[in-house]
């Protein structure tokens, strides 16, 4: 055997050389483990927080009779309604799954937070909604898989 043996390009390489620089330290498994778990964390807090609000239009939830004042093509709509303790609010609700769809002059009826009614404010027809909940929990779930596969190496982020 030679002394000046070559070992196969890439075995025994430091990751972190200048050459590759931010790249590699970015694509680096202590790095993506650690961003796919800050993004598992972020989506469980985003998950407790659609939850919460889901909960508290179910559980203390007013509902009112709101004026349509704009629907727009972009699927939001533009309401006036009066609260139970006589206060006039008005607030910009997104309609994306109101069927039918609200007309501008016309009449919906909506479900408030007696607490914040110009910020949490639905359709009663649908109730609220769990979708965001379960989106942000699915992942969540999927971050949470990914994160010990890429400080083992399993997962490979870059060829």
């Amino acid at each position: 055997m030679s002394a000046k043996r070559r070992r196969p390009r890439g075995l025994h390489r430091n990751p972190f050389t200048t050459r590759d620089g931010f790249l590699a330290w970015a694509n680096s498994a202590p790095v993506t483990g650690a961003l796919c778990l800050l993004a598992t964390l972020l989506c469980l807090t985003g998950a407790v927080a659609a939850h919460r609000h889901t909960s508290t239009l179910r559980d203390r939830g007013i509902q009112a009779q709101a004026d349509v004042l704009r629907a727009g093509s972009d699927r939001s709509v533009l309401l006036r309604f009066t609260t139970a303790k006589g206060q006039e609010i008005t607030a910009e609700v997104g309609a994306l799954d109101w069927d039918p769809a609200p007309v501008t002059g016309g009449t919906a009826k909506v479900v408030y937070d007696p607490l914040n009614p110009a910020g949490s404010v639905t359709d009663a027809r649908n109730g609220p909604d769990r979708l965001v909940t379960w989106l942000l929990l699915a992942l969540a779930l999927l971050f949470a898989v990914l994160a010990p596969l890429s400080f083992t190496r399993r997962v490979r982020w870059r060829s």
